[in-house]
């Protein structure tokens, strides 16, 4: 990016609003997470104490309401900073608020610098996309424009859009925000030099055959042979072009010499990035499969590589899962049977040196598109859309709601996409992690009717003592893995725990945003939005008694949930789980003095 371009970025709207997001979103996440006990509540008025370097007193204050869900507090204007002398003025600058509160916040000082640089980087990053948004309305756009042209995804997360990693020129060239294209790199990986799955639906023979099409498959062929190699020696491994400059350049050119890695050329088809960065969905022939791409990036605080055992796991775990939902769940109504976007093959890259290159940073994973899964009718829509607000002011699903009531669509919508993940932990005891990332809306002129999951390869958790039928056979991590990412398992330890794990993703950073965007839109206030998804999903329990017992052993109903603290986690030490008990929102809407 060029100074002046840069500068007139720093200067422009787009700016101050992702200022004020990153900065709205941090405060929220604190004071959720009680990080910030000494902040002073008048009414609806709030004042957070703080201290600048120099020891004077500082203050930062805004109007704030604590909502129906969860507890959660939202923010109702802006975030204003004032001194000793009195002068107020919006606060723009997040690792500037995080020093000033810093003695409050029990914070490991060197974590704490790095969640302000992750921060930081979500603020320039955000602006920049908002900035080449501009007025682009999305209600009645294609699906994977929706996909990738949304700027508001991760509305709880304040390191929401940090892409550690990315520099903005590569945000412009490779953000979904903004990329029109890019087009991966093919590289051939020696059999002996790799973790190789492939799904049951696949013949492994002719898997590397299907997955690439035709044309890639036959000039991997060629390249190889014209080398001087055997084809049936090698595999193919896609790579994303941010990826092949950043770390395969510098790091992996031994591995290129010795034969282990060959470079075959670009794809023959272009793709799109989604919302995630790394899945990259297919331009040319929507209808082929998506690509998901190991990148050295940390966004959401989290690194992007794909680790081998997890590649090596996605099909197995995507086999397993179709089985339950298609053999062996018993559908209350088959039509809203949902479908899963399998991950059908994957493969990592393994170096013979093991100190060479970050573990899982050569991988890549073959996952279906939702096209076709589509009946005739339907149509696709990320479930992120359903809670963003368009830049004309409107909600992106206005239409719909208009169309069929509030009340309706909003029954609808439970019974379609929430009570099927629902189902499938008490039925079978399996957890998914459906956050608005992972789910995709399957709708009929605006009218739910299903409900697309995808992310199986490490957003599945479960018991093996409470499953219906027995765990798939896995890879397990390596211990260094587990070590300085104990947040990566599948295995849980009790029934509280999956519940809580498929509470924090579908209610707590999914529906909690919808019931919030109805109290403001469409004057339902959350009470009654809560009470009319209990009232859905006590249906559901009434009509089905013969899985009573499960019903209470995942008690939906609980006055407690367990909610992962996403905010806390930056700044204090590492555990295996970080959370707070929150009250449940449809265990209070049935209460009598809300009813």
């Amino acid at each position: 990016m060029q100074p002046r371009d840069y500068q007139d970025l720093i200067d422009s709207p787009a700016y101050r609003q992702a200022s004020r997001r990153v900065l709205r979103q941090l405060l929220e996440a604190l004071l959720f997470e009680n990080a910030v006990p000494h902040c002073q509540w008048r009414g609806e008025s709030l004042t957070v104490p703080g201290r600048c370097a120099d020891g004077t007193p500082v203050n930062y204050q805004c109007r704030a309401q604590r909502t129906f869900s969860f507890g959660r507090v939202r923010l109702t204007s802006p975030l204003l900073r004032s001194d000793a002398s009195g002068v107020s003025e919006d606060a723009s600058d997040p690792s500037l608020f995080l020093a000033e509160i810093a003695p409050w916040l029990e914070a490991d000082e060197g974590r704490l610098g790095q969640f302000a640089a992750e921060l930081l980087a979500t603020q320039i990053k955000d602006a920049q996309t908002l900035h080449a948004r501009g007025n682009q309305v999305l209600r009645g756009t294609d699906y994977d424009t929706v996909e990738a042209r949304l700027t508001d995804g991760h509305p709880y997360h304040p390191s929401y859009k940090s892409r550690l990693g990315f520099n903005l020129d590569d945000n412009g060239a490779y953000a979904p925000e903004m990329a029109s294209g890019l087009t991966p790199l093919l590289l051939a990986v020696r059999r002996d030099r790799c973790r190789w799955a492939v799904s049951a639906t696949l013949h492994e023979n002719s898997a590397a055959r299907a997955l690439l099409g035709e044309a890639d498959w036959q000039r991997f062929r060629d390249e190889l042979i014209r080398r001087g190699s055997r084809p049936e020696d090698y595999l193919p491994l896609p790579v994303h072009p941010w990826q092949w400059d950043e770390v395969v350049l510098p790091g992996y050119h031994q591995a290129l010499a010795r034969g282990e890695l060959v470079v075959i050329g670009a794809l023959a088809e272009c793709y799109l990035p989604q919302q995630s960065i790394r899945t990259l969905s297919n331009l040319s022939d929507p209808g082929r499969l998506s690509l998901k791409l190991a990148m050295n990036l940390v966004n959401t605080s989290t690194s992007r590589v794909l680790a081998p055992h997890t590649v090596l796991n996605a099909p197995i775990i995507s086999d397993w899962l179709q089985t339950l939902v298609v053999e062996r769940t018993e559908w209350p109504d088959s039509s809203a049977r949902p479908v899963l976007l399998r991950e059908v093959a994957g493969v990592s890259f393994t170096s013979q040196a093991p100190a060479q290159g970050q573990y899982g940073a050569l991988s890549c994973i073959w996952r279906e598109s939702v096209h076709g899964h589509l009946r005739p009718g339907e149509a696709a829509v990320p479930m992120t859309a359903v809670m963003h607000v368009d830049t004309d002011g409107r909600p992106f699903v206005d239409g719909w709601v208009k169309r069929y009531g509030p009340e309706c669509w909003l029954r609808r919508l439970v019974e379609r996409a929430w009570l099927p993940v629902l189902h499938l932990l008490w039925q079978h005891g399996t957890a998914l992690e459906s956050h608005a990332q992972n789910m995709i809306l399957l709708h009929e002129d605006g009218l739910p009717a299903r409900v697309a999951l995808k992310d199986f390869h490490d957003g599945v958790r479960f018991c093996q003592a409470l499953l219906s039928a027995p765990a798939p056979a896995l890879a397990a991590p390596p211990a260094e893995h587990a070590r300085i990412n104990p947040n990566s398992f599948l295995e849980a330890a009790d029934a509280d725990e999956l519940r809580d794990f498929t509470f924090d993703a579908l209610f707590f950073v999914n529906l909690a945003e919808l019931a919030w965007l109805f109290e403001r839109f469409y004057g339902m206030a959350e009470v009654r939005f809560w009470l009319i998804t209990r009232e859905v999903l006590q249906t559901h329990q009434e009509r089905h008694p013969q899985w009573a017992a499960r019903y209470a052993l995942f008690d939906c109903f609980a006055d407690e949930v367990a909610i992962e603290l996403l905010a806390s986690r930056r700044f204090q030490p590492e555990i295996r789980l970080r959370t707070q008990l929150s009250p449940n929102p449809l265990a209070q809407a049935g209460e009598p003095s809300c009813t």
